[in-house]
């Protein structure tokens, strides 16, 4: 849970600035591309972090959250898009819970995810994870974690997408890669973390490798449609 809210709170602060690209002006389309991958990674976070079995303020806020991060992804012009922006703010300033339960759903666009968050977060392992020396460094196991922990939500979040790859027919092997993505992602994180706590570095690395073997096999197979 503390990985996940770590995340979510990293790509809650990015929305200021996602917004002020939006006030470059130009095309609504080009210019909100940054926001509208933060947005799919919160919807995501949120719909995670509700289900949690662990309570706190952002799984009240979840719920809202969820709701006010789907119309940020349907906003069709800044103006709305600031709207969305303003709720889902004033949901984490404010958390209200909500008796309603929370469950997967399609909610998040996969091409954002797949072309822009997932390589981002597995390039970020690979750099923090040349060797023992470099992961133990301040910071870079947290760092590691939530990145590994972001991906299994990706993972999970990413179940119901199978029509928005190029092998929509595929729905059974898509979610097999998804839930398998899921596991070996939190077995990176769970190895990261257990580091700061006397575990092998070798249990880590292939852990990660593992990881890097599935990424591989995936995407021979399914790749966002464009």
């Amino acid at each position: 849970m503390a990985d996940m809210e770590s995340q979510f709170t990293k790509f809650f602060a990015k929305l200021d600035r996602d917004l002020e690209d939006l006030s470059l002006g130009g095309d609504f389309g080009d210019a909100s591309g940054n926001l509208m991958r933060d947005a799919n990674v919160l919807v995501l976070l949120a719909m995670a972090i509700a289900q949690s079995d662990e309570s706190g303020d952002l799984k009240a806020a979840a719920p809202a959250v969820l709701a006010d991060g789907k119309a940020l992804l349907a906003a069709g012009d800044a103006e709305a898009a600031a709207a969305a922006v303003k709720a889902i703010k004033a949901d984490v300033a404010s958390p209200a819970g909500s008796a309603a339960p929370v469950r997967w759903e399609k909610a998040a666009q996969l091409a954002p995810l797949m072309g822009k968050i997932v390589p981002s977060l597995t390039s970020e392992i690979k750099r923090l994870s040349k060797n023992e020396k470099t992961l133990l460094r301040a910071g870079n196991i947290d760092k590691v974690a939530g990145a590994a922990a972001l991906l299994a939500v990706v993972a999970e979040g990413s179940r119901l997408n199978v029509s928005e790859t190029t092998a929509p027919d595929q729905d059974a092997l898509w979610k097999e890669y998804c839930d398998e993505f899921a596991v070996l992602s939190l077995n990176v994180n769970r190895t990261a973390r257990a580091l700061s706590n006397g575990g092998a570095f070798d249990d880590y690395a292939a852990a990660l490798k593992e990881l890097e073997k599935t990424c591989s096999v995936c995407h021979a197979k399914f790749s966002s449609a464009k």
